[in-house]
């Protein structure tokens, strides 16, 4: 492939995150328009943030990120010519740190032979906008803002009677207050002038000090620090020759760590936003396929997950939320707009999807780790998923889980994993009424019956085990007959109210490939279809089929690529045995990786097909990067790739290692399976053959060699050579 520029997710911005922070600059560093300012829970408590020497804006030099919750600034202070370009020896170095609060350090240094007096001034206020007002520069919310100032304190005080919101500016040294915060300093040459600015939000009376004080870059003992550290030391390694696949595996790794809300208690801490800049905060279904993705590197994010939106299930009927007792939650915004309840965000649980992979989460857990002391702690919030699904989610008792909402205009219409309000369409385009059956959402619900299942045989509840292993064999046979489109050799989007297809070719069903649902008879057609140039562009595959009258390789649901999408389609061609489609697919994703700055995944990429009109796909204009579930993508195309499935209780890792030409090596160090650790190293031959060595244990785990299940070209044979090979010496 060759190299094209790379593309910068918000080119006119920096920013910098940690927890619920986040602080966003314009690339010169200074703070003044649109979405610019400090942020926590999605609310602006510095609108402005500028500085001068001498009432004149400094000289830009440069301004660069230094980890994702810091970054450096450089100016010169401006010099006695005319014009900006004319500047003196007085540097200005500016370090931002974003945790808890801001913390920001200006570092005066003069390079000249002689003393030197200056003025510097900082011009600050606060707004406390929603960041999706800022976003759309109108107000829906506003109330008059209070300042006062006392001994180097600038405290701004919303004054609206329902947010209680506020914020302290706390300079260090001895400023004066004049409208700006303003220091006259004498500058001896090469003796630097270090001045403080914590910058503490206070939300619904709560204050929130900065994390960071004065100090170093890359300090160590605040939470993020530890957490990271914790992450680091527990998580499995990836090294191979391929550096397209090791830094897309890099950056993956770190963006996942980095997202961490760092709230609740244990693991917990390690349940990621959903994305930066415009959605950090708790998304439950993006949440719980971040965390399954990405449990081949650590299932710590998957038990803190599982225990955070566990504590938050419905537990009541309200109708503007869409809550539901067992219902999972959807989004928490603490944002102002959500806590005004000027949208359902509080607390939304308009989904779908969010229930089923919470239990299939619960199921990946335990394959991974083995806990039973833990699977049977969720025992209450197992039961009451599952209620909700045959009591809430099956609408008319047909066996079927159609959705719909009751929260009026401002509920979702749709509640699979795509939620946008054109997700489903007819084949001629027209919009399908709900209440809408889709057709992953039938996946997912047969793939948490069948693996809860096998847990509670495993755990010694053999009765309720088989009991969700019928429940989901019904719903697959079911799901067979109603879906499939024999004449499209593909299935349905979804069944309408009225019980009909809608025949729109579109990515959905590619879900279905990974849950299981699929007949062995109908995958290989399925696989087939999702790579034809209509679906697959080459980069991945489409939302929906190029040939749709709605298709737009720029919206959201009609045509973009999604990595988190692709990265659970590639695990369904692993099942199925589809291993020329798996290679394809994730040539084009880790490739696609090279096309975006620190090879990071936005959340959605541009459905161009790649061919020499289109050497760059585009991308989704409201894209967030990072974003947890298509770093997780990242992680999951290994897995498939290696074809690792866990399995703690036996004391086993099953692998069925499959590597493309393009990435003949790969190690994968330190891999969890219950209290065990493996390191394993996979290697193919000139013939096309992948074997593996183990080059280290701790703790008693098996390596087994074994084709999926569901593999359609393995035989009792192929099955048999397989195991007896794990038998030899690697």
């Amino acid at each position: 492939m060759q190299d094209v520029n790379r593309y910068r997710m918000f080119p006119e911005t920096l920013v910098a995150f940690a927890d619920e922070a986040i602080f966003v600059t314009d690339v010169h560093g200074r703070v003044a328009r649109g979405l610019e300012g400090f942020y926590r829970h999605q609310t602006r408590f510095l609108s402005r943030l500028g500085i001068t020497i001498d009432g004149r804006e400094p000289t830009f030099v440069s301004a660069n990120a230094v980890d994702p919750y810091s970054f450096i600034s450089y100016y010169l202070a401006p010099g006695p010519g005319d014009g900006e370009t004319a500047a003196s020896g007085i540097e200005l170095q500016v370090n931002r740190f974003v945790g808890g609060g801001l913390h920001q350090d200006v570092i005066l240094t003069n390079h000249t032979l002689a003393p030197a007096t200056v003025e510097l001034a900082f011009e600050v206020d606060a707004d406390f906008a929603d960041i999706a007002e800022a976003i759309q520069g109108h107000r829906q919310q506003q109330a008059p803002v209070a300042r006062a100032w006392q001994a180097g304190v600038l405290a701004f005080t919303y004054q609206h009677p329902e947010l209680h919101h506020g914020v302290e500016l706390r300079f260090g040294g001895e400023p004066t207050y004049d409208g700006k915060v303003i220091y006259s300093l004498l500058l001896a040459p090469r003796e630097p002038v270090k001045l403080c600015l914590d910058v503490v939000p206070i939300h619904c009376g709560q204050a929130v000090e900065p994390a960071y004080g004065c100090g170093a870059f890359r300090s160590h003992g605040t939470a993020m620090d530890v957490a990271r550290e914790a992450w680091e030391a527990d998580s499995a390694r990836l090294i191979t020759p391929n550096m397209v696949v090791q830094q897309a595996w890099d950056r993956a790794t770190a963006d996942l760590v980095a997202l961490a809300r760092l709230e609740g208690d244990g693991a917990e801490i390690y349940t990621p936003a959903a994305g930066i800049p415009l959605y950090q905060a708790l998304f439950g279904r993006d949440t719980l396929t971040a965390a399954w993705q990405a449990s081949l590197a650590t299932p710590l994010m998957l038990r803190g997950t599982i225990d955070t939106l566990g504590r938050q299930l419905g537990t009541k009927v309200d109708d503007r939320f869409d809550e539901q007792p067992g219902r999972v939650l959807h989004q928490r915004q603490l944002s102002p707009l959500s806590l005004l309840e000027l949208n359902p965000y509080l607390h939304y649980y308009g989904d779908y999807a969010g229930p089923g992979m919470f239990l299939v989460a619960i199921g990946w857990h335990y394959a991974q780790t083995g806990d039973r002391a833990f699977f049977r702690r969720l025992r209450p919030q197992i039961d009451a998923v599952l209620a909700w699904m045959d009591r809430d989610g099956d609408r008319d008792g047909d066996g079927f889980y159609e959705y719909d909402t009751r929260a009026g205009a401002w509920g979702t219409k749709n509640q699979g994993w795509k939620d946008s309000n054109q997700a489903i369409l007819r084949a001629d385009g027209a919009m399908v009424e709900n209440p809408i059956a889709a057709v992953e959402i039938q996946g997912y619900y047969y793939a948490a019956k069948q693996l809860l299942g096998l847990v509670y045989l495993a755990t010694g509840e053999a009765g309720h085990g088989l009991d969700l292993l019928e429940q989901a064999r019904a719903l697959k046979r079911r799901f067979n007959l109603a879906y499939w489109m024999p004449e499209e050799r593909f299935y349905a989007l979804a069944l309408d109210a009225d019980k009909r297809q809608v025949t729109s070719i579109a990515s959905n069903v590619g879900h279905c490939l990974a849950c299981g649902i699929i007949d062995h008879d109908k995958a290989a057609a399925v696989g087939a279809r999702l790579m034809q140039p209509d679906m697959f562009s080459g980069w991945g595959i489409r939302t929906l089929s190029a040939d749709h009258p709605a298709y737009n390789p720029f919206t959201y649901h009609l045509g973009a690529v999604w990595p988190s999408e692709n990265g659970s389609i590639a695990l369904g061609f692993k099942r199925y045995g589809l291993i020329a489609e798996l290679h394809a697919l994730a040539k084009g994703l880790f490739d696609a990786t090279r096309l975006f700055d620190l090879n990071r995944f936005p959340e959605a990429i541009g459905g161009h097909a790649r061919d020499a009109l289109h050497p760059h796909p585009g991308i989704y204009p409201h894209s967030c990067a990072p974003q947890a579930w298509s770093a997780s993508a990242v992680v999951v195309l290994i897995q498939a790739l290696a074809g690792i499935v866990p399995l703690a209780k036996l004391g086993t890792l099953v692998i069925d290692p499959e590597l493309p030409d393009w990435l003949p090596e790969l190690t994968l160090e330190n891999v969890q399976v219950g209290d065990a650790r493996v390191s394993l190293a996979f290697k193919r031959d000139a013939g096309g053959h992948t074997d593996y060595q183990v080059l280290a244990r701790q703790g008693s785990v098996r390596v087994v060699r074994q084709p999926p299940p569901d593999d359609l070209g393995a035989g009792i044979g192929g099955r048999l050579m397989a195991l007896l090979g794990s038998l030899r010496p690697h």
